[in-house]
This record gives structure tokens, C-alpha cells and sequence, in this order.
């Protein structure tokens, strides 16, 4: 049985779970050698588990990014593999401009959120500088999703709109196992930081 015919089930209450999820794209990302693949079959798995009644966890989230975002890691597999984050998104700010170090999709939970889209124009040659251009700007809410590819295709920003959004955030390794690059659209100027001090971890 594939991963998408046992999420047409979920767990015997016929409740599809963050664990049920996190098994299916496990199975996904071991059948997909290809990013666009994968992420294809994960997305709607990803869509179906954002639109659960009262699927957002009770977990304490830690600061994200410096700018009032707060996050935590649900799930994850060996070495950071296909790691599923919880992520609460604030009216406040937008979130700087940064990467994932590796493709993802994002599905919202609650609220609605506005998500800016970045491109690169250089040729990746400077690791400290970036010409970046806005590709796209959208607004989204509860079950619509976000997907991006591998670096340098993996540049936003994002911010809740009126007050807080709620999504889950799949990423194909866990993006904070490494340094995130933050990006200065009016310098140029491209910086790396861990994006939090602690991250809390659920296996």
C-alpha cells in the first residue's frame, strides 16, 4: 500500500494526524529521487492535514528570525529528513527576506498570510551579495498552499495579515541544521545567522 492510499484512512478514527502525515512523506520522499516529484504528492497529503478540525498542536514555540515569528519542529526523520514545523506567523512585521536551504510547501492553518516571493538575477558567484527581485505577492488562508524548489528558488518573506497565521511548513531536510541567508533588496548586502536560538524538536 502507497503512502497516498493509506492517508484515505489515517488512524482508526479516520482522523488523519501530524504522525500520519510525517509517516506518508517519509514513504514519498523514498520513492522520489526528484524534488518535483515529491513534492507534489506531499502537497495535497500536507493541504488534507491543515484543513483537520483542531489539528494545531499544543507545543511551545521559540523565536524565529528576529522579527516576532515563532516556530517549532513537529516532526523529523534521521539527520533532519523531511521535517514537518509548526509556524505562527505575526501581524506585526514580515519576516526578512531568507531562504530554506532545501524545497518545501507550506499549507495554512489559521488566519490568512502574505507571502513575497524573491528571485536571484546574479550568478551566485559572491556568497556575501545577491541582486534579488520581487517575483510574486499573494495573500492566502486555511488550506491553500505555498511550494518553492531548491536553492536559489527557495527566497520569501511572509507576514499574518490583521492578526496571526497558523501553517505547517514541510521541508525535505530540516532548514535550521544550518546557517539561513538573510537578503537586503536595497544594498544587496546577503548575511547568515542561525534563524533560532533554540529549536524545539518533536521525533
Amino acid at each position: 500500500m502507497t503512502a497516498t492510499e493509506q492517508s484515505t484512512t489515517g488512524t482508526q478514527t479516520g482522523r488523519y494526524t501530524t504522525e500520519d502525515f510525517h509517516r506518508d512523506a517519509l514513504e514519498i520522499m523514498d520513492r522520489h529521487q526528484d524534488a518535483v516529484s515529491a513534492q507534489a504528492e506531499i502537497a495535497p497529503l500536507l493541504q488534507r492535514l491543515s484543513l483537520q478540525p483542531d489539528i494545531l498542536p499544543s507545543v511551545d514555540l521559540e523565536n524565529l528570525h528576529t522579527t516576532g515569528s515563532t516556530a517549532t519542529i513537529l516532526h523529523q526523520g534521521p539527520e533532519g529528513r523531511a521535517a514537518l514545523m509548526l509556524l505562527r506567523l505575526p501581524a506585526a512585521a514580515p519576516t526578512p527576506i531568507h531562504n530554506h536551504n532545501c524545497w518545501g510547501v507550506a499549507c495554512v492553518v489559521q488566519g490568512r498570510n502574505r507571502y513575497w516571493r524573491w528571485g536571484r538575477r546574479d550568478d551566485l558567484s559572491d556568497p556575501s551579495r545577491a541582486e534579488i527581485y520581487l517575483v510574486e505577492e499573494f495573500d492566502h488562508g486555511p488550506g491553500e498552499l505555498a511550494g518553492w524548489g531548491d536553492p536559489p528558488q527557495d527566497l520569501h518573506a511572509q507576514q499574518g495579515i490583521d492578526e496571526a497565521a497558523y501553517e505547517f511548513v514541510f521541508f525535505a531536510r530540516n532548514p535550521n541544521l544550518q546557517a539561513r541567508a538573510y537578503f537586503d533588496p536595497d544594498t544587496g548586502e546577503v548575511t547568515y545567522a542561525s534563524a533560532v536560538e533554540q529549536m524545539p524538536t518533536r521525533c
